[in-house]
């Protein structure tokens, strides 16, 4: 049997020491190569508040996983006032630092179960 996309996504997102709730659940088609390179596709744009700040994810988002962080990331936003494109994410301790233009914005690992 065929491990569905969602399934395959929460999978390489632990192989990569991210949490699972990382990508929102609900992953429809996914796209993932060897060296990291990933393209995920959820059924429709996904909204969720974490640390003061609204994250907004797809409806595709893609990018690549490396040990502990997604870089060349396209389709999440981030918006305190205002939306800014999310271009990466490290994991730093119990941590996850988004890059978000010129800031970085830490926000906990136990807020993406």
């Amino acid at each position: 049997m065929t491990e569905s996309p969602d399934a395959r996504t929460r999978e390489v997102l632990r192989d990569n020491n991210m949490p699972e709730g990382l990508i929102p659940k609900g992953v429809v088609e996914a796209k993932i190569d060897d060296d990291g390179s990933f393209s995920v596709r959820l059924p429709k744009r996904v909204e969720r508040k974490h640390g003061g700040y609204r994250v907004r994810f797809g409806p595709r988002i893609s990018g690549r996983f490396a040990q502990g962080r997604v870089t060349a990331l396209e389709g999440v936003e981030a918006k305190q006032m205002v939306w800014f494109k999310v271009q990466g994410i490290v994991l730093k301790g119990d941590n996850l630092v988004f890059e978000v233009g010129p800031a970085r914005v830490p926000l906990p690992r136990s807020a993406f179960p």
